[in-house]
């Protein structure tokens, strides 16, 4: 993945930085890396899984080992990727389904929004 920096100052097109990927030490093909590569909601679950397998398939990911369901969603703002938020439901809770991805994505750009505002108001002071 590639990432481009968005410019300060002056006006003009967006540079390669030269850095890539996310800050976080996700093995290759985890659900918020893979979110970021679509720069969209995306939905895991452990499926039928056992309780042992379902622990593994949390603990796998880093999240906590009653976590079933995942919704990721990327954070943009300003067409720069801040990060991702992960939504997680345990094995009492039905999977998310199409319309919990939509709000999350709602929820993502507003967290993104106030990341990059933040960022602009230690970068100000």
């Amino acid at each position: 993945m590639r990432v481009a920096a968005t410019p300060s100052g002056a006006p003009g097109p967006s540079k390669l930085s030269g850095h890539a990927g996310l800050p976080a030490r996700y093995a290759e093909g985890h659900p918020a890396l893979q979110c970021v590569e679509r720069v969209g909601a995306l939905r895991a679950s452990a499926g039928a899984a056992s309780p042992e397998e379902a622990r593994l398939w949390a603990q796998t990911r880093q999240w906590p080992p009653d976590a079933v369901h995942a919704l990721c969603a990327v954070l943009r703002s300003r067409g720069r990727t801040l990060g991702v938020v992960t939504f997680l439901r345990g094995a009492g809770r039905s999977a998310f389904e199409r319309s919990d991805a939509m709000y999350a994505e709602d929820v993502a750009v507003r967290i993104a929004a106030a990341l990059d505002l933040a960022g602009l108001s230690d970068e100000q002071g």
